[in-house]
């Protein structure tokens, strides 16, 4: 196995092994937090102005630049294609990015 991409695998098995760590430290905050307060997220009222905004632009900027990158891009699929496989890849980006965003809003 080349030097470079065992170096790379090793990386990437760090990173997903703290990405968990950190969801489980998340996931046990929510709960101290839901059993100290009684709910789980801040009310909306509460929330900054600024994070407001963000938590709406957000989304509407990650579709608009999908739909631009679907239908405009060098990414578009070809003509007769439904889809191909970057855009694809593109997308679950997206949504994954606009699942964070509504995660961060609940928390």
């Amino acid at each position: 196995m080349d030097s470079g991409a065992f170096v790379f695998t090793v990386g990437v098995i760090l990173y997903i092994g703290f990405e968990i760590g950190v969801l489980g430290l998340v996931f046990k905050g929510l709960q101290e937090k839901k059993a100290e307060t009684g709910r789980f997220s801040v009310p909306w009222s509460d929330v900054p102005p600024i994070r407001k905004g963000l938590i709406v632009a957000l989304p509407l900027t990650l579709v608009g630049f999908f739909i631009w990158l679907y239908y405009y891009s060098i990414f578009a699929p070809g003509p007769g294609e439904f889809y191909n496989l970057e855009i694809v890849t593109i997308g679950l980006f997206i949504s994954l990015a606009l699942i964070a965003n509504f995660w961060l809003m609940r928390n």
